[in-house]
């Protein structure tokens, strides 16, 4: 059964970060072959690979954030607002920062888009550097940390208005509550803002994004510990179940049997509530049988967990490099699709290993250095 851990670790929700982190890999690595034009793209493209963006793309970042809304709240039982805020930006900050700079240029240098493709790396970067920044797969972390900042404003004045807000959320959330809610909801944001703003990425433009996000993180860190949610979620898994796979079977027939060009602006509306039931009742589904299958603790996920970000931040690119390569050996068709998955999850892995083992490195050496300096810091003691 699905419980909240309230004195200790949600290991089911460090099951579901690196599920939904390693489906990253997949996804993206499926655009190389998908129907759209991205960074690195084969010919030789599959309507079926189409498919895994169909079925993975609409629930996997709202997850995301949801899951994030339930990490921050949590961290209340042992930090302040202001601490929260702090740590995470701390965390969030560095890998923003090195991932822009460093991770993201090699994509769009390899690829067709790049505006200069005579110049050498250096010359591309500085120019990059200059005057076109971009913050491509990066968008999460900063989404993620806007969203922490929101929350850090408005959880001090919820409490203190509306103090039985949680509750009453997750008191409406109960039987057809739980499903026809928040699918009402998702439902009016795909057919009022997705058309006119769509999923732009561009943080300052991407304003059906962010109101799909960040109340996806707002309702986690609002229902991290009311009890009454958490059952309700496992008792009502198999109607999540079975309605997630319902409209993904209808979505998917939809996609197949009538191109997107020849779909009557009623028929776009309804793919699109479609969609945003199979959003909502798959995480559902996740967090409910997530709760029952990883509620203990598991070494494989704890290691992924702590290496989660770097596979994240790297990820992308190396897909993108190593999509290239094939190409440029003439190799880049549905064959290549599973080895550049396999490329791309062995040099995560070893970058992250590789990272964790220089922090571990480091770390001591960093902390002798600060406490020496409070140590010279200190005023002499006083003669008796």
């Amino acid at each position: 059964m699905t419980t909240v851990q309230t004195d200790e670790r949600r290991h089911d929700l460090d099951a579901l970060r690196v599920f939904c982190f390693g489906t990253l890999i997949i996804y993206h690595s499926s655009l190389v072959y998908g129907a759209k034009s991205w960074w690195i793209h084969s010919s030789d493209t599959s309507t079926l690979i189409d498919l895994i963006a169909l079925g993975s793309h609409p629930w996997r970042m709202s997850l995301l954030f949801f899951i994030s809304g339930l990490v921050t709240a949590s961290l209340l039982k042992k930090r302040s607002v202001a601490e929260i805020r702090r740590v995470r930006t701390t965390q969030l900050l560095l890998p923003f920062v090195l991932g822009v700079l460093l991770v993201v240029p090699p994509q769009i240098y390899v690829s067709p888009y790049n505006p200069r493709p005579d110049l050498s790396y250096w010359e591309f970067w500085t120019s990059y550097f200059i005057s076109n920044l971009r913050l491509e797969h990066m968008w999460f972390l900063a989404y993620l940390w806007v969203y922490i900042f929101v929350w850090s404003v408005a959880h001090p004045v919820i409490m203190r208005r509306w103090p039985g807000l949680s509750a009453t959320l997750a008191a409406h959330l109960r039987g057809k509550g739980l499903f026809l809610a928040p699918i009402a909801f998702l439902s009016f944001l795909r057919v009022s803002l997705y058309p006119t703003f769509h999923e732009t990425l561009v943080i300052t433009t991407d304003f059906y994004s962010h109101a799909v996000y960040c109340s996806m993180f707002m309702a986690g860190s609002l229902l991290v510990n009311e009890r009454s949610f958490w059952r309700e979620v496992d008792g009502q898994r198999w109607i999540s179940l079975c309605t997630a796979a319902m409209s993904l079977s209808a979505l998917a027939a939809l996609f197949v049997l009538i191109p997107r060009e020849e779909m009557s602006e009623a028929l776009i509306g309804v793919a699109r509530i479609i969609r945003s039931t199979f959003q909502w009742s798959a995480i559902l589904t996740l967090l409910a049988f997530a709760g029952r299958l990883a509620s203990c603790p598991n070494r494989i996920i704890k290691h992924l967990n702590g290496s989660i970000m770097t596979y994240y931040i790297v990820h992308q690119t190396v897909i993108v490099l190593a999509a290239y390569h094939f190409a440029q050996a003439g190799l880049l068709d549905i064959y290549s699709f599973i080895p550049i998955i396999l490329i791309t999850a062995f040099i995560c892995v070893l970058v992250a290993e590789v990272t964790s083992l220089v922090a571990s490195y480091l770390t001591p050496i960093v902390r002798g250095i600060a406490r020496g300096e409070r140590e010279v810091q200190k005023p002499p003691s006083e003669a008796v």
